[in-house]
């Protein structure tokens, strides 16, 4: 793990905020991030997943079973679509209320792969790091994130298809909320993950 600072950005979705510089420590590495850790906070701290998460700790048994029904209805619904709904539909009620904490209420984010590590760059990529609620949160359009997506060549246009893998693409019709872009060195073959 190597030690010392890099320095990362923030693009603030609202135009009228300068994009920011932001100085980081490397020590991490891969398992313990600083910019990852960062954006997750800063993504969570701004939502409301804190107070769900309060309000299913402080919940009641008649509550958490009343819970449990309507996600188990949710997921009933889903069913003919999908055979990971149908599997759901069959939990017990704790399971089923721990799978929508762990997603409903954890600090996490979405990353977006603007380049990806290849020999040709040596080994860099760059990341950019968005509310992975933002859509459902109604955050306001990022125009210069967007912007700096598709400068990197995604398209923006539609729905990743179920045909061609689509882990680290452009969320479709952009960036809502703000976002964050670091760059590391990521070489699998010679071990090497670093700030």
């Amino acid at each position: 793990m190597s030690s010392g600072n890099f320095t990362y950005v923030f693009i603030p979705a609202n135009d009228s905020k300068p994009i920011e510089a932001i100085i980081g420590d490397k020590s991490g590495g891969l398992s313990d991030d600083c910019l990852s850790k960062e954006a997750k906070q800063y993504f969570f701290k701004n939502s409301d997943k804190g107070e769900r998460a309060a309000a299913l700790e402080n919940a009641t048994p008649e509550q958490r079973k009343l819970l449990a029904e309507q996600l188990r209805e949710e997921v009933k619904a889903q069913a003919a679509q999908s055979s990971y709904a149908s599997q759901m539909s069959k939990l017990d009620d704790d399971a089923l209320i721990g799978i929508m904490q762990a997603n409903q209420t954890s600090a996490s984010c979405e990353i977006t792969a603007l380049t990806v590590p290849t020999s040709v760059n040596n080994q860099r990529c760059v990341s950019m790091y968005s509310d992975d609620n933002a859509r459902t949160q109604n955050l306001p359009y990022n125009r210069r994130a967007t912007e700096l997506l598709v400068a990197c060549g995604h398209s923006i246009a539609g729905e990743p298809s179920p045909s061609r893998v689509a882990i680290g693409a452009a969320p479709p019709g952009g960036i809502c909320g703000d976002a964050f872009v670091g760059r590391c060195h990521d070489d699998e073959i010679g071990d090497i993950w670093e700030r």
